[in-house]
């Protein structure tokens, strides 16, 4: 039985840990070609290695890569359509968190810390990919991680709701423009979720768990599966949609 990605080729960022690894392994179980990029090279290569376990070495390559960097990111793409010979879809799923901050504390340095990585990087990611997917001319499809806190807010990360709210405007607004073109981009919003991140921060999961409507935070697995989903070809019309995974956080 043909899985649900084959012959599909998807780079994805941030792949290094947390919802991105865990997007990069459903992709290549469902039978994609990935290229994982990040920027943490030891945690490049263990979601490498899990990847290979599950495909074998020829549907998976790793780059290490700063989303930040026009430079680097054209470096990705040729990487990426030297090796497998065309590209399919992109996951926009760096970013960093630099825990909260009042608006009087923030610096000019920590705010261009989140923008140039959370909302620019988005930015150049889908725009090299996109330059492929339209010279290609066989449409395509575009993804990014957004946040529920750009749809209800929390005190002290005024930095980085404005970098995801900014994401999810860009990714409607480029929705629109490439429909045309048959590529889909849609954003992924995850609640709060168990990534190294939020299990690093002592006692914060279990706090806010049972704050949630469903009582629980939302494990990285689910996000990959739902991005699975919006990859494939069984999603030909879904575009411009914000696809909450939040364990209801934005109705309470």
């Amino acid at each position: 039985m043909k899985k649900r990605l084959s012959g599909k080729v998807i780079i994805i960022t941030g792949a290094e840990s947390g919802i991105g690894k865990s997007i990069a392994l459903r992709c290549v179980e469902d039978g994609a070609s990935v290229v994982a990029a990040g920027l943490d090279e030891s945690g490049l290569e263990i979601t490498y290695r899990e990847c290979i376990a599950l495909s074998g070495e020829e549907h998976v390559t790793f780059r290490l890569t700063d989303v930040r960097d026009p430079d680097a990111i054209e470096e990705l793409v040729n990487h990426t359509t030297s090796k497998f010979g065309h590209i399919d879809a992109a996951v926009a799923n760096a970013g960093v968190v630099l825990g909260q901050q009042p608006l009087t504390e923030i610096t000019l340095e920590d705010w261009n810390t989140i923008i140039s990585t959370n909302l620019t990087g988005v930015f150049l990611t889908l725009q090299a990919v996109a330059r492929v997917l339209i010279k290609q001319g066989k449409g395509g499809s575009l993804l990014a991680t957004g946040s529920s806190t750009a749809i209800k807010v929390a005190p002290n990360f005024t930095s980085y709701i404005a970098a995801k709210g900014g994401v999810h405007a860009m990714l409607q607004a480029l929705a629109l423009e490439l429909a045309d073109k048959n590529i889909r981009v849609n954003t992924i919003v995850p609640g709060t979720t168990k990534t190294p991140i939020t299990e690093n921060i002592p006692g914060y999961l279990e706090k806010v768990g049972p704050t949630l409507p469903m009582k629980e935070v939302v494990e990285p697995y689910e996000l990959a599966n739902f991005v699975a989903f919006a990859l494939s070809d069984d999603a030909p019309h879904m575009t411009g949609t914000l696809l909450k995974i939040d364990a209801g956080r934005v109705l309470s």
